[in-house]
């Protein structure tokens, strides 16, 4: 967890005075708003909640401590700069993946939204930066106008196709005519001295007088002029567009990434527009609305670049991708997943988050050993599925030969039983123990007419698993917020609480996981001591208290879930008795408390 004891309390913070972009560091108004919250502080030392808390900054106030750290100049620019830090952090958890690429509006959204800080600030922040560029959408939405408008330049076309000409710039320039330097009334007069000099009758002239006829109406009015070159950005876009469609054809065959360092289409864009910040906006712009994955760096030439900073570079990029995998795992989007690990691979084949993640996704998709979102090929399934029978079939064997022993050894003890014991003991071991058939003489303890075991009333199965038989009692799971966030946000210094909170999942993870043993959670009483209702309440209680803390884990790491595991060592997994029966889900038990009690307090240091 992030460790805040360097400064305690931020009085620019909890004063609620201006620290950024600009500080206050005016004393006169420094002094006023200390007055302004002495007064609120003292209101609300009754607060049942934060009344303690308020307490505390009046009696450090009564000491002096506010009013000499808040005026002393040079403590003031170290709160200044720890404020602004703790606002920037959490934005910047984010940003370092983003750093030589190019980040969207949508991006910047999302970050907005783990983070509950403005769009704006996000913005400034990323010019701060300096090493990510912003994503234009307007060249996009340029590129979609021009792409659908409509122009009438075909006799000027036919003509440049017979003259092998590009377009009339180049067509007068090989005439001799500077378009470019002169101006209207210059480039009229040349084209009438240049028409007096076709004499001859042949088809290359004849194109030659009618490109100039067009060139006069053309160039001889601004109006025509803009739009013949708004047509020949138009005749760009065109070849743009066909290398375009070229990359969502292959994508939708390979559906592999796309690259722009090693995609040709996007090199022939570039070389098309003759620039590198048009062809990125236009390429992302398009993958964006036809959902095509892509990752862009921002340059797409960094062969010159040193091997160390482009090896982190991937790295970054790997990571960035895990943790879209992360989120498309939370969210059930499987396949999106799958695509996000192949990405990281890619980047860095070594990365050690990918088995971890692909093993949670495992796990989160609720598959088999035998089918599962992985990277095994079917020969090593074969060879699985080959082994795993030829086990069954030995535990099969094992099995009836262990239940063979077994019967002639109740067999016997019955027997035993029932001739030196009184009626009443005799009847309490039929109540305990099945009639069995005799493996010799193929008949039954009592009667050779009733060959069918006695029905156990005292107990029922349930999916496999046996539970005393139903008592009629209802449940008494209580589904409540377990406050374990009181401890954790709105607190200088939460090391103490989260170290708790490590030791308390620890133990509801090692409790839970008690069912797959047959034994109720909390307890080591076996399944059939207990009603399944009794056994279904404590597995619901303990996954509630990993849930909560999942949760407020959570939130303190902007969005990041895989925090707590690794760091308290225990890994809750699931249990094969919760697939097998209610299939609860660990967001069921999150609370929306938790959520609120975040927004009001989480930010607070």
């Amino acid at each position: 967890m992030t460790d805040r004891s360097k400064i305690e309390y931020n009085w620019y913070e909890i004063l609620g005075l201006e620290y950024y972009p600009a500080a206050e560091e005016n004393e006169g108004k420094i002094k006023a708003r200390i007055e302004e919250k002495r007064k609120e502080w003292l209101r609300k030392e009754t607060d049942p909640l934060n009344g303690t808390k308020y307490k505390n900054y009046g009696e450090l106030l009564k000491h002096g401590v506010i009013e000499s750290e808040m005026l002393d100049s040079t403590k003031r620019k170290e709160l200044i700069k720890d404020a602004q830090n703790k606002l920037f952090e959490p934005i910047d958890k984010f940003l370092k993946y983003f750093e030589g690429s190019i980040i969207t509006s949508k991006k910047i959204r999302e970050i907005a939204d783990k983070t509950k800080r403005k769009e704006e600030l996000i913005k400034k922040r990323i010019e701060e930066n300096g090493k990510i560029e912003l994503y234009d959408e307007k060249i996009y939405k340029n590129y979609c106008e021009y792409i659908n408008r409509k122009y009438e330049f075909l006799t000027v076309e036919q003509n440049l196709k017979i003259l092998d000409k590009k377009d009339l710039y180049k067509f007068l320039n090989s005439e001799n005519i500077n378009a470019a330097r002169l101006n209207e009334g210059g480039i009229i007069e040349a084209i009438k001295e240049k028409r007096k000099n076709l004499i001859k009758s042949d088809n290359e002239t004849s194109a030659k007088k009618k490109l100039l006829t067009e060139c006069e109406k053309i160039f001889g009015n601004n109006g025509k002029r803009n739009e013949y070159d708004e047509y020949l950005k138009y005749l760009k876009y065109v070849n743009v567009k066909k290398e375009l469609e070229e990359i969502k054809t292959i994508y939708e065959v390979t559906d592999k990434q796309v690259s722009n360092k090693e995609n040709d289409n996007f090199n022939n864009i570039k070389n098309i527009l003759n620039s590198e910040k048009e062809a990125k906006n236009i390429f992302i712009g398009f993958c964006e609305a036809n959902k095509i994955s892509y990752n862009i760096s921002k340059r797409s030439d960094d062969s010159n670049r040193p091997q160390e900073t482009r090896q982190n570079d991937a790295k970054r990029l790997s990571e960035a991708a895990c943790e879209r995998a992360l989120n498309a795992i939370e969210n059930f989007r499987f396949n999106e997943a799958v695509k996000c690990l192949d990405e990281a691979k890619y980047y860095w084949p070594e990365n050690p988050r990918i088995a971890m993640i692909r093993k949670r996704m495992n796990e989160k998709a609720g598959a088999s050993p035998n089918n599962y979102y992985g990277n095994n090929n079917y020969q090593n399934r074969s060879s699985g599925n080959s082994n795993s029978n030829g086990t069954n079939i030995i535990l099969i064997i094992s099995g009836v030969i262990l239940f063979i022993v077994i019967a002639v050894m109740v067999f016997l003890t019955i027997k035993n039983m029932s001739a030196n014991s009184s009626d009443e003991k005799r009847t309490q071991s039929e109540d305990n123990f099945p009639k069995v058939t005799s493996p010799t003489s193929g008949t039954t303890t009592e009667n050779n007419e009733n060959t069918t075991p006695p029905v156990d009333t005292n107990h029922e199965t349930i999916n496999g698993y046996t539970y005393l038989k139903d008592d009629g009692k209802a449940s008494t799971f209580s589904s409540r917020d377990l406050g374990y966030e009181e401890g954790m946000m709105g607190v200088s210094d939460n090391s103490s609480a989260y170290e708790n909170i490590k030791a308390k999942y620890c133990n509801a993870v090692n409790e839970i996981v008690k069912v797959d043993e047959g034994i109720v959670p909390g307890t080591n009483t076996p399944f059939r001591q207990a009603t399944y209702i009794e056994v279904d309440d404590a597995y619901k209680e303990y996954l509630q208290e990993i849930a909560q803390m999942r949760q407020v884990v959570f939130l303190l790491n902007n969005g990041n879930d895989s925090v707590i595991e690794p760091e308290s060592g225990c890994f809750y997994k699931g249990t094969r008795w919760n697939t097998e029966n209610s299939k609860y889900k660990a967001k069921q038990f999150e609370r929306d408390e938790i959520v609120n009690y975040y927004n009001n307090y989480g930010n607070q240091y």
